[in-house]
């Protein structure tokens, strides 16, 4: 069984920031999207082994919109960003302008929400890459709808073998007067988990 380790408390801070900062531009790419104003930012963060982010993320057997993304270059892993069933909805009606949204395993739903998590996930690669120095993309991304506990059993089952610590972003977006809550969930490979932490930790000695 492998040791949990923990993060200290720059550790914690400095990835806080970098999701601060990732969800906090992609503000301005989402305001397009809706031709509005968007308020974001991030509430927590969690991190853990991936058995155990269902109980430390509060996941509950209710249904999502789950996205699907990979990262590559200089940092493996995945990144998955869930958004409550009454979220995905108030987000694809704020997208379409449609005042009721029902099914939302409707393609152009789908579709929508994929948009939407492809622009948080690449903002915060892209704020990572740029606050640790690395080479960072992401893979298209794919959504589906389920229930929350089904999607990241079924994720944890296909990439578990390459990833053991996940970190999550408790996330807030308010578009149109709407309060929209969602996780955006990492998973590195070991060797990429120790190389960003590696990272962040230089800053301290360059930073005295």
């Amino acid at each position: 069984m492998e040791k949990i380790r923990s993060l200290s408390e720059f550790e914690y801070g400095a990835l806080k920031e970098i999701g601060n900062i990732g969800v906090g531009n992609s503000a301005v790419s989402l305001a397009r999207l809706v031709n509005d104003i968007v308020y974001t930012r991030v509430l927590d963060i969690k991190f853990g082994l991936i058995e155990d982010i269902p109980k430390i993320t509060g996941f509950s057997e209710s249904p999502v919109l789950g996205t699907l993304m990979r990262i590559k270059e200089d940092l493996t892993g995945y990144i998955l960003v869930f958004f409550p069933e009454n979220g995905a909805k108030n987000l694809c009606m704020s997208l379409s302008g449609e005042k009721e949204k029902e099914d939302l395993t409707d393609p152009m739903n789908l579709s929508l929400i994929e948009e939407v998590s492809h622009i948080l996930a690449g903002t915060y690669v892209t704020s990572l890459a740029k606050f640790l120095k690395l080479n960072l993309s992401i893979s298209i991304p794919f959504a589906t709808y389920d229930m929350s506990g089904s999607i990241f059993n079924s994720v944890v089952t296909e990439i578990g073998y390459i990833a053991d610590f996940a970190l999550m972003l408790d996330a807030e977006f308010l578009i149109k007067e709407k309060k929209i809550n969602g996780n955006i969930l990492t998973l590195f490979d070991p060797e990429s988990l120790d190389c960003l932490l590696k990272r962040i930790n230089s800053m301290i000695d360059q930073n005295p």
